[in-house]
């Protein structure tokens, strides 16, 4: 699980959805508390424990990551914070990595799971980790 997000947030593309404007970098930020456990009476926790029967281990990777994202554009988050959010989230899920990439859980994150998540902000996703692409040349 800690490769596969370490090369998602390689990618850089977090820090440039985080970032108000793309010029500007993050102050470095000392790492935040542990996070409280979840909540399993809560109803999104109950959907994340359902979450890879629902979806298989990609898409369930793919739509925890997209709903991260659909949460971070524009709000100034903690690379830090979110970072230990989602692996707290794939952790609870249960999710199978072995035969999944970075790049597969990126791709279905941005290209099919954002727009059902946040239509309203899919397109700023989808821009963001374009430039980003362009930028590294892939």
């Amino acid at each position: 699980m800690g490769r596969v997000w370490l090369r998602l947030v390689a990618g850089g593309a977090l820090l440039l959805l985080l970032a108000p404007a793309r010029s500007q970098l993050l102050p470095a930020v000392p790492p935040p508390p542990p996070a409280p456990p979840l909540d399993l009476a809560d109803p999104a926790a109950k959907e994340i424990n359902l979450c890879v029967s629902r979806f298989g281990n990609s898409g369930c990777a793919a739509r925890l990551y997209a709903g991260l994202l659909c949460g971070a554009v524009g709000e100034g988050a903690a690379p830090q914070e979110l970072q230990q959010r989602l692996e707290q989230q794939y952790e609870q899920a249960g999710i199978d990595f072995r035969g999944i990439s970075a790049g597969q859980i990126e791709a279905m994150a941005v290209k099919d799971e954002a727009p059902r998540l946040c239509p309203q902000k899919s397109r700023q996703i989808q821009e963001l980790f374009s430039s980003l692409a362009e930028a590294s040349g892939s």
